[in-house]
């Protein structure tokens, strides 16, 4: 033990509370991103249907769809290269704009019932030719359209042209911009974006909270008599650490006898989870044996109210300094959760989504809430390296409950430290007993 407080950096002491820190930025980018790619995938991507049957038949399914796909391509351009401008030509000047004439504009395929206008589709019957009334205006030779003096009438070829157009379907060209699939794409990034924007504000804030305890910190030095309390808790934190870490391992390898290729995942998250919780534990113990982080002296001399009020201060001040550490730990094994999801996500179990329900939440106080994460916590740890990490892995894979806690851990934290550094203080004046001020 006196080996490891005189360690600076060493694996078996984790490491800070502000790497840490960053490392869980970086995982919750990381996962935001991946919530980005897996949303632009399944939004390009589509429902694949069917998949199974005669490939003969698909392969000829899907070659009279290319040649109906020609034929609408050549039809739509009868429409773009030879009616629409004889229509221009010869018709708009009647049938279109403002001031068209019979409640009919030419010039849009559509009707609009608001303004009692009627559009070019009104005019035809898709399919067949001889029952469009357009077609039969033309064709009329006592009451011509366009009228006499507004414009040359169609030939008979013209009039061939619109005929074959009508009886292909009136295939309309395809825009040249699809505005649908814009649309797709906008609403696609706009939701993955989102959180990726929403998680940058987190960022800020978090980093804000941490900063300003780490401050408070600074400036609220307390003194211990002994230092055998920060040894005792350090030494039962790092055997919690090695304890879950050879768990881990254990339960592992005795996946790996039930045979690796079909249980290699298990493995993996069990041993790497194993590995994640002792470094959790261990760098929680390092702040107890470098009381210096926490701003805490050991030195003899304290009264009662003294050591009283410097054991109320340690672990406030853990507490807060623990945050960065909770925080980067939960969001490290949501990135692995998300990895663990995109690897097996036949074999992880489907949760009900219950965004809106951990968003709003129960409502309970902060101590409360608190003792319900830890007791959770603890039951889904032992799910995880006992039985599977998979149900766990998709207990923790929807947004809401990502981005509620990595809400929950630097507000409550940094809630919790504020009412016991108030309480401190407040108890330090009461009693009149000066805070020792020492660098």
């Amino acid at each position: 033990m006196a080996q490891l407080r005189t360690t600076t950096n060493s694996f078996f002491l984790g490491i800070s509370s502000q790497s840490f820190k960053f490392v869980g930025d970086i995982c919750l980018l990381v996962v935001a991103v991946v919530w980005l790619g897996t949303s632009a995938w399944a939004e390009f991507k589509g429902e694949e249907e069917g998949g199974e049957g005669d490939a003969v038949e698909m392969a000829e399914e899907a070659e009279k769809e290319a040649e109906k796909a020609s034929e609408d391509k050549a039809n739509a351009a009868i429409f773009s290269k030879t009616i629409k401008p004889l229509f221009k030509e010869r018709c708009y000047d009647c049938h279109s704009g403002d001031n068209t004439k019979g409640d009919l504009d030419l010039s849009v395929l559509e009707d609009n019932d608001a303004a009692g206008i009627n559009g070019l589709a009104s005019t035809i019957d898709k399919g067949n030719a001889a029952g469009s009334e357009l077609l039969k205006r033309i064709k009329d030779k006592n009451d011509p359209m366009p009228p006499e003096g507004k414009g040359e009438m169609f030939s008979d070829e013209e009039a061939g042209e619109l005929e074959k157009w009508i009886a292909a379907g009136a295939p309309m060209p395809e825009p040249s911009i699809d505005s649908e699939k814009i649309v797709s794409i906008v609403t696609m990034l706009f939701k993955g974006i989102l959180p990726i924007a929403f998680i940058l504000i987190l960022h800020y804030l978090t980093g804000v909270l941490f900063n300003a305890g780490d401050s408070l910190i600074k400036s609220t030095p307390s003194r211990l008599s002994a230092s055998g309390l920060l040894k005792a808790m350090a030494l039962v934190m790092l055997l919690t650490g090695f304890a879950a870490g050879i768990a881990g391992i254990v339960y592992g390898i005795i996946d790996v006898t039930k045979g690796f290729s079909d249980n290699w995942l298990k493995v993996l998250a069990k041993i790497g989870g194993g590995v994640l919780v002792y470094l959790f534990c261990a760098s929680l113990a390092r702040l107890w044996l470098k009381p210096a982080q926490l701003n805490i002296k050991i030195g003899a001399g304290n009264t009662a109210g003294d050591e009283a009020l410097g054991i109320m201060a340690l672990f406030s001040k853990t507490m807060l300094k623990v945050a960065p550490i909770i925080y980067g730990m939960a969001l490290i094994f949501c990135l692995l959760f998300a990895a663990m999801n995109l690897v097996a996500k036949d074999d992880i179990p489907v949760i009900a989504d219950t965004t809106a329900e951990t968003l709003v939440g129960p409502k309970e106080g902060i101590l409360e809430s608190i003792a319900n994460l830890t007791k959770e916590t603890l039951g889904d740890a032992v799910m995880f390296f006992r039985d599977s990490p998979l149900p766990v892995a998709a207990k923790y894979l929807d947004k809401g409950s990502v981005l509620m806690m990595a809400i929950k851990i630097p507000v409550y934290l940094f809630a919790y430290f504020l009412f016991s550094y108030v309480l401190v203080e407040a108890l330090r004046a009461l009693f009149s007993l000066p805070g020792r001020r020492t660098n």
